[in-house]
Parts: structure tokens; C-alpha cells; sequence
């Protein structure tokens, strides 16, 4: 249970840190990067992906250092159409989804290109992630991506399918009545985490967390609010007496507002991270104009669950530092990630903290602060 009725603005989590560190992301001047929206530790490399400025995948070294720029839009056959999604897999590839050409290229753990897999059938996900222990895809794909008729099946339309090696169909897994096609929902910036040997899916609007393995998808946790939950049959609920208005595209800000006014009040999870003792998991919480990030840390320890939350979390004792939302986690070295600019670096650090000194940072690099809980207790 997730007590959202009086979240803190911030709450200070300095006994909880192990250790703190900031590492600079150096760009070239002529493949930078002006925004993180998603962000992959590999074993010594870090992967970066502005999907929506540059619409531009950068690689680092463990030191920050630029090492390739492994994808970017372009008109060149080799390039991308359209940067959507970027993944690594349990064999530490890097795989990076073209939603335009249906098309995945397969990195190698050098970064240097294995292979291109492109569907025969242009059908479009959100986001694509592999099944460990299997050459199999899943596929997500919000309620306005209109897949159904490219699968010849218009009465039988799917959020989450499963997908064989060379990206054709082969199984849908969430299905929904097909008067809900085409409604206009906030979808998150990513919706798989790997997990050991399995993967967790998770979407807005859906209190569960997925586990999806080699041979199953089962619910593997139900995240509960103390105020707010959507429930279950939201669609029925929410969406079903108001379908005109959710399918509205008349203008670019009447949807959000059409969601804005039916869902207000509402609170569902936004991203999910996970270790063996720790989870850090963000909710988005749906107001009646906008919406608002809480964050919340669950300590697995010995002999009980923690839960904390607050609007930011901070490490005020020992560190000095206000920590921008996290985007990843490390299973190499158990860190979980977070990145901002330099800019916003300088106005999160605390004075007097030891961290970084506030003259070395340049305001328009990008900087990760790695964080390392403490082991169990």
C-alpha cells in the first residue's frame, strides 16, 4: 500500500545510501544529445536515447566518455525513421525499435551492428523488449495504435502481443472490445524492465505489475493507493461513457484535457525498477489541468517492507543532494540511475556538498548520479 493521502514535498533517504556518484556524459559537438528519455547500463557502457529532440541513441564509456552514436534519424537506409525505443536483452545486446519500419537492430555487446530484423507486417508497439530465454518479442501497444486491422482481426484488438524472431504475430496476450480502439491515453516513456530471467511489463492505467517468463505472463504485484486507484475495468468504468470524447483528435490539447477532467484524482504506476532488496517505482497522479510525479523507494528487508514516498527524494546528511527522478537501474554494479543537466545539477546540490565541485560543472552536459542502497538489514 502506497500512502498517497500526504506525500512530502521531499524526504530526506541518507540512511538508506550506500554511496553516491556523479559521472559527466561528454557528447561531440555534432552528435549531441539535449534530453535522456530513456537510459541502459550495460557492463562498462552506458546507452542514452533522445526520442524526441535529436531522435538520437549515444553510447558512453564506464568514464562518460562519447563512444558511438549507435542510431539516429535519418534518410540513409542505414539510419533510422523513426527512434522510438531502445533496450539491452540478457545477452547484453542493445537493441533500438524503428516504430516506422516495424524494424530492430541488434547491437553487439562492442556495440558493433549484428543484425536487422524488419516485419513483413508494419504493425506499431510503443515498445519492444525480448523474452529471455527465447528468440521471442512482446510487444506494447496503447489503445490508439490501430493494429487490428494489420492482423486481419478487427473485432479482437491487443495492448501486449508476442511476437517470433522475425517479428511475426504469433500470439495476443491483452486483449480488449474493440469500441475502445482508437482512444487517446498518456502512455509512459517505457513499459519492460528485465528482471533475472524474466521481464516486468507495466502500463498506465493498470495497477498490476506483469512478470512475463518463457512460458507465462502472470500478475506478479497489484501496486494499491491509499486514494486514487483506477480500477481494474477502467475502461468500462471511465473510458465507456465518454468514448467520444476520448476519441476526439479535433485539436493537440483536447485529448489531454478530455483525460485531465475523467481520470483527476486517479494515480496509477509510471515507471518500475527493481534489485533483489530494492524497488523504486514512480506513479503518475492525474489532476484536473496537468498531472504530477510521486516517487516511491519499497526496502525488501529481512523481516519487513519499507515504503517511503515523496515528491522528491533527498540525501540531505551526507550527501547533499536532491535526486531527479530515476530513469535505471545498474544490475553490474547495483546502482540505481538518474540524470540531469548541469543546470539542474547545480540547483539539486546542497551547499557544502562534497559530491562535485559546483565550478567544474558545464550547464549543458548531461550528468548521471549513480546511486547504491545499503544491503539489507
Amino acid at each position: 500500500m502506497i500512502d498517497n493521502s500526504n506525500i512530502p514535498d521531499t524526504l530526506d533517504i541518507s540512511n538508506l545510501i550506500d554511496y553516491i556518484k556523479i559521472l559527466k556524459l561528454t557528447d561531440p559537438s555534432d552528435k549531441p544529445i539535449s534530453r535522456i528519455d530513456q537510459l541502459y547500463a550495460s557492463d562498462n557502457t552506458y546507452i542514452a536515447i533522445d526520442a524526441i529532440n535529436t531522435k538520437r541513441v549515444n553510447s558512453y564509456s564506464a568514464d562518460g566518455s562519447y563512444l558511438k552514436t549507435l542510431m539516429e534519424v535519418g534518410s540513409d537506409k542505414k539510419q533510422s525513421l523513426n527512434v522510438t525505443d531502445c533496450y539491452q536483452n540478457e545477452k547484453n545486446e542493445v537493441i533500438i525499435y524503428d516504430y516506422a519500419q516495424m524494424m530492430l537492430t541488434v547491437f553487439n555487446p562492442d556495440l558493433s551492428v549484428k543484425k536487422v530484423i524488419q516485419g513483413k507486417n508494419l504493425f506499431h508497439y510503443n515498445h519492444i523488449a525480448s523474452i529471455p530465454g527465447t528468440e521471442e518479442y512482446v510487444g506494447y501497444a496503447s489503445y490508439n495504435l490501430d493494429n487490428a486491422y494489420l492482423q486481419g482481426d478487427e473485432k479482437n484488438p491487443s495492448n501486449l502481443d508476442v511476437l517470433n524472431s522475425k517479428l511475426d504475430l504469433t500470439k495476443k496476450i491483452l486483449t480488449y472490445p474493440s469500441k475502445f480502439e482508437g482512444v487517446t491515453l498518456i502512455t509512459a516513456s517505457k513499459s519492460f524492465f528485465p528482471y533475472k530471467d524474466s521481464l516486468r511489463f507495466f502500463r498506465t492505467y493498470d495497477p498490476y505489475i506483469y512478470n512475463i517468463s518463457k512460458n507465462q505472463i502472470e500478475r506478479r504485484y497489484k501496486v494499491l493507493y491509499s486514494k486514487g486507484n483506477f480500477p481494474s475495468d477502467f475502461l468500462e468504468s471511465i473510458v465507456a461513457n465518454h468514448l467520444k470524447e476520448f476519441k476526439e483528435t479535433g485539436s493537440r490539447s483536447y485529448p489531454l484535457q478530455v483525460i485531465y477532467q475523467y481520470c483527476s484524482g486517479y494515480t496509477c504506476p509510471e515507471n518500475w525498477l527493481e534489485s533483489d532488496s530494492v524497488i523504486c517505482l514512480s506513479s503518475i497522479n492525474f489532476l484536473d489541468r496537468s498531472t504530477s510525479i510521486t516517487n516511491t523507494v519499497v526496502l525488501n528487508q529481512a523481516k519487513k517492507r519499507t515504503v517511503l514516498n515523496a515528491g522528491t527524494f533527498v540525501a540531505k546528511n551526507d550527501f547533499k543532494l536532491s535526486f531527479p527522478q530515476f530513469k535505471a537501474y545498474d544490475k553490474y554494479n547495483n546502482e540505481f540511475l538518474a540524470s540531469c543537466t548541469g543546470n539542474q545539477l547545480k540547483k539539486r546540490l546542497y551547499k557544502g556538498s562534497s559530491l562535485i565541485n559546483l565550478q567544474d560543472i558545464v550547464d549543458d552536459s548531461f550528468y548521471l548520479i549513480k546511486v547504491k542502497f545499503k544491503p539489507k538489514q
